[in-house]
């Protein structure tokens, strides 16, 4: 952040957008955006943000703040923080040791989550705690508890923090029923504005891949009274389309941190784009 603060000119995501669709995009300008609203956001990100005085947009899944559900892939995570050695009830009903990775692992199982329904996803992860002996809390357990309502407030009320919807129950939407897709737009917004009173108008597809939202999405997005939807992959012209809004992911590597900031990553994306054309 003080990198960021100190070389370019922080913006909310918001303000940014609209300014470009007025054909004024600022010099240098970088968005600060999170997904989730996990309760570290609060315990660490937001008090830095606040020293430096930049803005940023949190993307909240509702259920998740309200207590009625957590995240899927923190499901996984917390199974394979109880076990050395797991079974996995699909095509790879081999035993796995976990010595070897447990991110590799979870990545695994999330990737196969990904390409199921809602529902079967569901009790595919239900299959695997009983599978390995495992209780599911029903309740999101200690270190993976979202951020609250009371704290949002705060975070709103202190003018450095936008709220943007993340869905209801952080599904994959272009694997819902049309009802269940209106109910997962709707409902989010309508929650945050019982709570929060704010008219939310961006929403972060859950996940964010390409294969997380296609025109159906778009168009429900729209008719729910969104203006703007976020990917989470970047792309060459981040504000091309505001219903496809491309962002850069933030690395642990200080390095590499700084090579995407500062352009380079962009630039050696350019270069393969221009070098893939030419082949042609």
């Amino acid at each position: 952040m003080k990198l960021i603060k100190r070389s370019f000119n922080p913006i909310s995501l918001s303000n940014l957008i609209e300014l470009h669709e007025q054909g004024i995009t600022p010099k240098h300008a970088v968005a600060v955006t999170f997904d989730d609203g996990y309760s570290d956001f609060a315990e660490y990100a937001f008090p830095i943000l606040q020293e430096e005085g930049i803005p940023a947009t949190l993307f909240i899944t509702t259920g998740f703040v309200n207590g009625d559900v957590w995240l899927w892939p923190d499901k996984i995570k917390f199974l394979l923080s109880k076990k050395s050695q797991i079974k996995i009830p699909s095509k790879l009903d081999d035993d796995i040791r976990l010595e070897e990775s447990s991110i590799s692992l979870w990545k695994d199982i999330s990737n196969y989550c990904l390409t199921l329904d809602n529902l079967v996803k569901e009790a595919y992860i239900s299959d695997l705690f009983s599978l390995n002996d495992v209780c599911l809390p029903e309740y999101a357990p200690e270190g993976f508890e979202a951020v609250g309502w009371e704290q949002l407030n705060r975070f709103i009320e202190g003018g450095s923090v936008d709220i943007g919807s993340h869905t209801c129950t952080h599904p994959v939407l272009t694997r819902l029923s049309l009802s269940e897709l209106r109910y997962e737009l709707m409902f989010s917004k309508k929650s945050i504005y019982c709570n929060l009173g704010v008219d939310v108008s961006i929403l972060c597809y859950p996940n964010g891949t390409k294969f997380d939202f296609n025109d159906k999405v778009k168009r429900e997005l729209l008719n729910s009274g969104y203006k703007y939807g976020v990917a989470a992959y970047p792309t060459l012209d981040p504000l091309d389309d505001v219903l496809s809004v491309g962002r850069y992911s933030v690395d642990k590597d200080l390095e590499r941190f700084t090579k995407t900031i500062f352009g380079i990553s962009y630039v050696a994306a350019m270069f393969r784009r221009s070098m893939s054309s030419d082949e042609y």
